[in-house]
């Protein structure tokens, strides 16, 4: 056992506390304590196998039927281990001209529910700890961090695969945990120790299947309820050689008894892991087992305890798995809407096969003869085969056939029909309207119905973002001791890189997610309510281009856009002006004395590219122009609209006063422009304001309406035409 550090999950290790070595040390030389370890481990993961039996019978059935294996049988075996009696997929033999056939329905049921759940990524908001203006920014750095974790750790696809086995099995887990050894991806090499840095840790997010996660108590739906839970892994010697200093010998029994191999055989997975070591990963809450009171967390490979931590060694002092539940059962594990369609599954093929079975029949007719007339073995399907026969016979003479009667062809309707009331995806899930219903309100009535099936799920899965989330702040409070860099975006849609820190965050971790948000929302539903409000006028165009997410609008948007996004990098541009660029750029418009060569701010400004004084029109002097000037070809109405957009964020609320009155002076010289004085309220957006182009602001070409109404594609000889308020290819004039 490791007496020098500490272990986290996966087998990385990172330092702890001298008293924590100390205590690790002495319990290291305790052999009777580290053998009542192990032995309790495996006394226990048996016993929380042994409860659990049935259900994981189900679960197999259920992944070989997704699986398109939907012929098998389950027989019971007993299990090398000792453990007791368990089953083994199999499927029994059948005549030759017995049809089997598979008509798997299951697998598109599961595949629209997996797109329902995870074709919306959860919205999420950080709960300031205080209403400080630190605490108000730290929670605003929070919801930056977490997405810019989602993207870069992908996971959403992570997540999918979880999805995949909570809807098979019922009960899919994520487990989120730091790996203080893996190159973290926000990582910037030292200049100072050079590229040689030591790892410095990153996040890592894994799906763990129901089949490795056990837990005590079958009772208890919340996993942060159970006294303790037992991962079970599978390593290679080569993994432990690495990670733990050790040379174990591959079981291969052990490795492949915690996915049977039968159904390992059936996937045509039979050589799975056949050099592996098991590894359990044992986490225990305080007060539930006598010799960890305090709680914590240890691993054991083959026989060996190779770490002990006291206590939870994260933050959040929770499992570092997500349960994330299908068909609620009132018991930890969920159920799959899978058990429920194997019945009509084997239904449909039997029935299917029966009306294959009588069409081969149909097409080869059987022969009635007397015995030894013939001879049966020379009968064949050959065309213009001659039969011949005894004489003193009576001559054969084909068998009459009888129809399948009407009921078994209307059993497949029926069962069709069941599959649709237990799956709750009818014709209007599938893109087809049900006959006589053509109100579009009917038919989103009738979409909200079947997903209404669905909403625990989804209710799921929006808590599980949410632990997620919080758990990942966790990290980042604890472990970021460096400051990392973030790519972040914008909510005008700027992107931006960022340093943050651990400390940066404070007890800012609190991360909701809103309710409803895992959704599915209706594209064309959502299109058509937009234009519906850029038609009555209740929107912008140009920001119902942006809300339409639709391909081809993109750059029919860009080109409506191009004034707002010019004043947008300029918001960037003076947001990032320091005190000291300020004072440098003053001091160059002051005049030098042309014997010494030292700035005289007696003299008039100067121009420094030509040298003559700063005057206006009428020769009177003049201030220097600002550091991110007015231009005379800016739109100034959408310029000021932009700009007093910006300054009343909190961003901006945070920016130095020397900022805050350089974005004023830009703001009254846009006014200024317009004939407008400085102070008083502007025209609001969509007032008719006229731009640079001679387009009004908030007003689009018809023929872009148009073409967005009829699928964002646009005629060429309608496209907007230099000289008519566009750029020709939709760029940006540079600011």
């Amino acid at each position: 056992m490791a007496a020098t550090s500490s272990v986290v999950p996966g087998g990385n290790t990172e330092p702890y506390s001298q008293e924590q070595i100390s205590e690790l040390a002495s319990r290291s030389k305790n052999k009777d304590f580290e053998n009542r370890v192990i032995a309790w481990t495996k006394s226990a993961h048996l016993r929380c196998r042994s409860i659990r039996q049935q259900l994981e019978r189900q679960w197999y059935l259920n992944l070989a039927f997704y699986a398109g294996k939907q012929n098998v049988t389950l027989v019971p075996v007993q299990n090398s281990n000792g453990s007791g009696s368990s089953v083994r997929l199999y499927i029994p033999p059948a005549p030759y001209y017995r049809a089997r056939p598979v008509i798997n329905r299951i697998r598109p049921i599961i595949r629209t529910e997996i797109s329902r759940l995870t074709a919306q990524k959860p919205s999420a908001t950080v709960v300031p700890s205080t209403n400080e203006d630190k605490d108000l920014a730290a929670a605003q750095a929070g919801e930056q961090i977490w997405d810019s974790v989602y993207r870069s750790q992908k996971i959403g696809s992570k997540f999918r695969q979880t999805i995949l086995w909570t809807l098979c099995t019922g009960t899919g887990f994520m487990k989120t945990y730091w790996d203080p050894n893996k190159k973290s991806k926000q990582w910037q090499p030292n200049a100072i120790l050079g590229p040689k840095t030591p790892p410095d840790g990153d996040f890592c997010y894994e799906n763990v299947t129901p089949f490795h996660i056990f837990v005590p108590d079958l009772m208890q739906e919340d996993i942060e309820d159970q006294p303790y839970v037992i991962q079970i892994q599978t390593r290679s010697p080569e993994w432990i050689r690495l990670n733990y200093k050790m040379n174990v010998a591959p079981n291969t029994v052990e490795a492949n008894d915690i996915l049977n191999d039968s159904f390992l055989n059936l996937v045509g997975a039979s050589d799975y892991k056949n050099d592996s070591v098991l590894c359990y990963e044992v986490w225990v809450k305080p007060g539930n087992v006598e010799f960890m009171p305090n709680g914590g967390m240890f691993t054991i490979v083959g026989d060996k305890l190779v770490q002990f931590v006291e206590g939870n060694p994260y933050i959040h002092q929770q499992y570092p798995f997500t349960r994330v539940p299908h068909i609620p059962t009132g018991r930890f594990y969920a159920d799959s809407v899978i058990t429920d369609l194997v019945t009509i599954q084997r239904e449909y093929n039997r029935t299917r096969g029966q009306i294959t079975e009588n069409k081969n029949r149909m097409g080869h007719e059987r022969l009635l003869a007397a015995k030894g007339s013939i001879t049966a073995s020379k009968i064949t399907t050959e065309p213009g085969q001659v039969i011949e026969y005894n004489l003193g016979y009576p001559e054969p003479s084909a068998l009459p056939m009888q129809n399948l009667p009407a009921y078994v062809l209307q059993e497949l309707d029926r069962l069709l029909m069941d599959f649709e009331d237990i799956s709750g995806q009818h014709q209007v899930s599938k893109g087809q309207v049900p006959s006589g219903v053509t109100a579009a309100t009917a038919i989103n009535f009738l979409q909200e119905q079947d997903e209404s099936m669905l909403s625990t799920t989804y209710a799921g899965v929006e808590e599980a973002f949410e632990k997620i989330g919080y758990q990942t702040l966790c990290y980042v409070k604890q472990y970021w001791d460096l400051p990392r860099q973030v790519k972040v975006t914008g909510k005008d849609g700027t992107f931006n890189v960022i340093s943050f820190s651990g400390s940066d965050l404070r007890d800012n971790t609190d991360l909701r997610v809103e309710a409803g948000s895992a959704l599915p929302t209706s594209k064309a539903a959502k299109q058509a309510f937009i234009m519906d409000l850029m038609t009555q006028g209740f929107v912008p165009p140009e920001k119902g281009l942006e809300l339409m997410d639709m391909g081809g609008v993109q750059r029919l948007y860009d080109e409506v856009r191009v004034d707002y996004a010019q004043a947008t990098r300029e918001n960037m541009r003076m947001a990032s002006v320091t005190q000291e660029q300020i004072s440098q750029y003053a001091q160059t418009f002051v005049a030098k004395d042309p014997l010494t060569g030292m700035p005289d701010p007696t003299q008039p400004l100067v121009d420094p590219n030509t040298g003559q004084p700063l005057v206006d029109q009428a020769g009177n002097p003049t201030e220097p122009p600002l550091i991110v000037p007015v231009n005379s070809y800016d739109a100034h109405q959408a310029h000021i609209s932009v700009h007093n957009t910006y300054r009343k964020s909190q961003e901006f609320e945070q920016l130095p006063q020397e900022i805050k009155a350089l974005f004023e002076q830009h703001v009254n010289q846009h006014m200024m422009a317009l004939g407008q004085i400085p102070g008083q309220p502007a025209p609001q957006e969509g007032q008719n304001a006229v731009t640079s182009g001679g387009m009004e602001s908030g007003q689009v070409p018809e023929e872009m309406l148009q073409a967005i109404a009829a699928g964002g594609q646009m005629d060429p000889s309608q496209q907007q035409q230099p000289g008519r308020g566009m750029s020709p290819e939709g760029g940006m004039p540079n600011g």
